[in-house]
């Protein structure tokens, strides 16, 4: 009797976390589509009917469409075969299927954004429209896609994947791996479209990086701080009492004096750590300080 009610919280238990699972893959391809859609609003509304080069692919597909009239939701397709090839290789197969569905995804929607708006701009530019704002929107919609696609395990093949992959191999971020390859495209846009087309599309690629990199890896709004000094206790009796946070004490050893010292380790606000800069230069100047960017936290550190 024992064992069959076992067996029974087992089939519930798992068709719990089956459920939860399904849940999750739901929520990452909902998101992953949003982002394929704000993808393709930044080529197919402002960066295409700009002449503007965009990242990897896209770029390609946006040459050749100028030179050659092939419609851009087919190049997307034909040249990402061999490089999704390549990501179901190094990522596996569930990356695989998410990166398909953000290839398909991308050459269906930008392709009907061109369709609908007939290839031509939503900036006017015959009456006064500035150019400026195509690679700045472009760039925007771009790089909020990407940056959700990225953070939901998806990707868009192209400079995507490649980029990934740089960044899998060596200790280069993924957003400046893409970035070096955005350059190599839109330097073949220059010679197209000329250098003011150019320039506008490395403007756009900036946009989209910098956007890629805070939606990727999120706006930092703490910072960690390392503090190493003779006088640790004052400091710790400062962040007790006049800034009211918690710090954490871990002993170091110089390898060179061959001495033990402690290190206060201490997460703080923005705000928070001007007002400890402040106070440590009275306390002592000398004091060695290292701080760092955090963008996640997690947990309490109070709990066992």
């Amino acid at each position: 009797m024992e064992f069959k009610i076992h067996k029974v919280y087992q089939i519930r238990r798992g068709s719990k976390q089956m459920k939860r699972h399904l849940k999750g893959l739901f929520f990452d391809y909902f998101v992953i589509n949003l982002g394929v859609i704000l993808s393709a609003i930044g080529i197919g509304v402002f960066l295409v009917p700009g002449k503007l080069v965009s990242s990897g692919v896209p770029g390609v597909a946006t040459i050749l469409f100028y030179g050659t009239g092939i419609p851009i939701g087919l190049t997307i397709l034909i040249f990402n075969i061999p490089i999704f090839i390549l990501g179901v290789k190094v990522f596996g197969k569930e990356y695989g299927f998410k990166t398909f569905f953000g290839i398909v995804g991308l050459a269906f929607y930008t392709q009907t954004f061109l369709i609908l708006l007939n290839n031509t701009s939503v900036i006017d530019y015959a009456k006064g429209g500035n150019l400026l704002l195509a690679p700045i929107f472009g760039g925007l919609f771009l790089g909020s896609g990407m940056g959700l696609i990225f953070k939901f395990g998806g990707s868009m093949g192209g400079a995507d994947i490649l980029g990934q992959v740089i960044s899998k191999y060596s200790k280069l971020p993924v957003p400046h791996a893409i970035l070096i390859l955005d350059i190599l495209v839109m330097g073949s846009g220059i010679v197209v479209f000329g250098i003011e087309r150019g320039l506008y599309a490395i403007l756009s690629a900036f946009t989209c990086n910098f956007i890629l990199n805070k939606i990727f890896e999120g706006i930092s709004h703490s910072k960690m701080v390392y503090i190493t000094s003779s006088k640790y206790d004052e400091i710790q009796e400062l962040l007790a009492n006049n800034i009211q946070t918690d710090s954490t004490t871990i002993m170091t050893k110089s390898r060179i004096q061959n001495s033990e010292r402690k290190m206060i380790m201490v997460i703080l606000k923005n705000k928070q750590l001007r007002d400890l800069q402040a106070f440590i230069k009275i306390i002592d100047p000398t004091a060695f300080i290292v701080i760092s960017e955090v963008y996640e936290v997690f947990g309490d550190p109070e709990d066992e």
